[in-house]
């Protein structure tokens, strides 16, 4: 009972600060949204939501390399090997700002392809190309700031974590309310405000690692293919986690359009901030305890891996029907937080399409939260199916074929539907898993 009791504090120490940092990182976009909604119109809001996969595919990069790399540092801290931890921290430090810089400056050339990818049309284009621009110049620091964040719970501080970004969120509400609603920038004031407000966690998580507080320090690598894939096996299910929720809202963006028009594309941009939130506050608890049954793992204590694993299920359950009460009970609410001066008519659109979609949090939590725990201990594949099948190929043929047999209506259902059938899968995949013959894999 008393080890329970330990082990039920240490998640619960890594969970708070996790998944207050990871409301507060989610906040960068919602904060914008509502400023931009508020101050400057529902059409620079969809402007903004438009622009949302660009940055979701830099978090992707920065899950890819910070979730990979925290598994193998976690991993070898408790095999007790200090030197390749602080190997893999390094590494996955330069890697991050190389590739991130490079996919910026890229971005930043071609920004009329991107504009045009991410389906930014008619009124919205040069809206996006302001807002986006912008972003653009700011997302290493995106990135850097993720990857550091992950890194500092793998070091044992997760209460920095929170007070760096409690302290980055703060700095865009601030920044926003100035450039927008006192000096009038608009929606390019809302994208120096965000992008500011990366660049001071960045420094922050640079100066602590810098210092002796740390346990993990800055060391020499070699810049091998060996560390490269190891950490690509274990952040690549993860980053198409995240990458998914790009992809979920390209599409419904597209479909949406077709069939909804203007005013549909405007109620899902309030949607849409609702679910990046949902989703990642699911991936905070996952991540609060992916750490701990890796390290766990590397120590052979399957009892603690599975009672890490029994908390991360009951905090996605939990936090799946809160977020779907609040939307029940107040959704009227919460699209005033975004837009104001709406007609009814609209309102009540939005209020019944939001519902209907937000079952899809009972369900997706789930999902997420078995393919990190079958990372933890070691099975990236499985993950990698779980999220390929729920991020793109069953959300892709509902999205695709239903609306055709069951209306357009279904639309807001399809992102419940095909995490259903993911689950059925994933559940499976848990089961393969637990077969004791496999269980003692290393």
């Amino acid at each position: 009972m008393q080890n329970n009791q330990h082990i039920n504090r240490t998640f619960i120490k890594y969970l708070l600060p996790t998944l207050g940092s990871m409301i507060l990182f989610s906040s960068y976009t919602m904060v914008d949204g509502i400023f931009v909604g508020q101050g400057v119109g529902a059409t620079a809001l969809s402007a903004v939501n438009v622009s949302l996969p660009f940055t979701t595919v830099m978090f992707a990069l920065a899950m890819l390399i910070s979730i990979g790399s925290s598994n193998m540092i976690t991993y070898q801290l408790g095999k007790g090997n200090q030197h390749k931890g602080n190997q893999f921290f390094s590494f996955g430090i330069a890697l991050t700002t190389l590739l991130s810089v490079i996919i910026a400056l890229l971005a930043y050339l071609n920004i009329e392809f991107v504009l045009s990818l991410l389906g930014a049309e008619f009124e919205i284009r040069d809206l996006a190309r302001d807002y986006l621009s912008i972003i653009i110049l700011f997302s290493p620091f995106f990135a850097l700031t993720y990857v550091f964040e992950i890194f500092i719970k793998a070091d044992g501080h997760p209460r920095l974590a929170l007070i760096l970004t409690s302290l980055s969120a703060l700095t865009n509400i601030v920044l926003d309310y100035v450039f927008i609603f006192i000096f009038d920038y608009g929606i390019v004031g809302a994208a120096v405000a965000t992008g500011l407000a990366q660049v001071l966690p960045t420094v922050g998580y640079m100066l602590h690692f810098l210092t002796a507080k740390s346990t993990l320090s800055f060391e020499s690598f070699p810049f091998s293919g060996a560390h490269l894939k190891q950490i690509s096996k274990f952040g690549f299910p993860s980053a198409l986690t995240e990458l998914s929720s790009g992809f979920t809202i390209l599409l419904l963006n597209n479909t949406i359009i077709d069939h909804y028009g203007p005013q549909g594309l405007a109620s899902f941009s309030v949607i849409v901030y609702l679910m990046n939130l949902v989703i990642n506050t699911m991936l905070a608890i996952v991540q609060s305890g992916q750490p701990l049954m890796s390290y766990s793992y590397g120590k052979n204590d399957f009892t603690i891996v599975k009672q890490l694993r029994k908390l991360v299920f009951i905090a996605i359950a939990v936090a799946g029907i809160i977020a779907v009460t609040l939307i029940h009970l107040f959704p009227t609410q919460i699209i005033q937080i975004f837009l104001s001066d709406l007609n009814p008519d609209f309102v009540e659109f939005t209020v019944k399409v939001m519902k209907t979609f937000s079952f899809a949090f009972l369900i997706l939590g789930f999902n997420i939260g078995i393919g990190g725990y079958l990372t933890a201990i070691w099975f990236p594949h499985y993950e990698l199916i779980i999220s390929i099948l729920r991020g793109y190929v069953m959300f892709f043929i509902v999205i695709t074929v239903a609306p055709h047999i069951l209306g357009s209506s279904i639309i807001w259902s399809a992102l419940t539907i095909s995490e259903i059938l993911t689950l059925l899968v994933s559940l499976y995949l848990l089961y393969q898993a637990q077969r004791p013959s496999i269980m003692i894999h290393s």
